[in-house]
């Protein structure tokens, strides 16, 4: 049962991701399942100190990323789902899954920043290959904003593989 927790879980982060790519939002009804499952998943087979180990590090990852939303340089989606992957990684793990944020941080900055315009010019490219449309993702559009849900997405998804 566990596995399929996790393949749904996994499902969820990948929604998010795609999501947020394609139009720079998150939908809360996602994040809610997220925090839904961890819910299930407590019922059925408590962690061990779930308040200090899971609760407490989510409630710190909230006030930290709406204090950089507030100030303008986080959106709303991203610090839900951020707070919903911290709750779900835990205390023990939190070290690695911050390392991993940051390294996946940089390489959407070099993909949505530094690379922008050639990712656009292959979909245009592929498009006259294929002979119809393939539309332009609004986070690539708009060059103005990085969708961090798709690097919390990657991080939370390495937090499984590990295992």
């Amino acid at each position: 049962m566990m596995t399929a927790v996790m393949m749904a879980y996994a499902a969820l982060l990948i929604a998010c991701a795609a999501t947020d790519v394609l139009t720079l939002r998150i939908p809360n009804i996602l994040v809610g399942a997220i925090v839904a499952l961890f819910v299930f998943v407590c019922v059925v087979n408590p962690p061990p100190s779930i308040l200090w180990a899971h609760v407490m590090p989510a409630a710190v990852a909230f006030a930290l990323g709406a204090a950089i939303f507030f100030a303008g340089k986080m959106g709303g989606g991203d610090v839900k789902l951020l707070t919903a992957a911290v709750l779900w990684v835990g205390l023990p793990k939190l070290g690695f899954f911050l390392i991993s944020l940051a390294l996946y941080g940089m390489i959407a900055i070099l993909v949505f920043s530094v690379f922008r315009r050639q990712v656009v010019g292959v979909l245009a490219w592929t498009s006259v290959r294929i002979g119809h449309p393939i539309p332009t993702p609004v986070s690539l559009e708009t060059g103005q904003s990085i969708p961090y849900g798709v690097v919390i997405a990657a991080a939370a998804l390495m937090m499984i593989a590990r295992g």
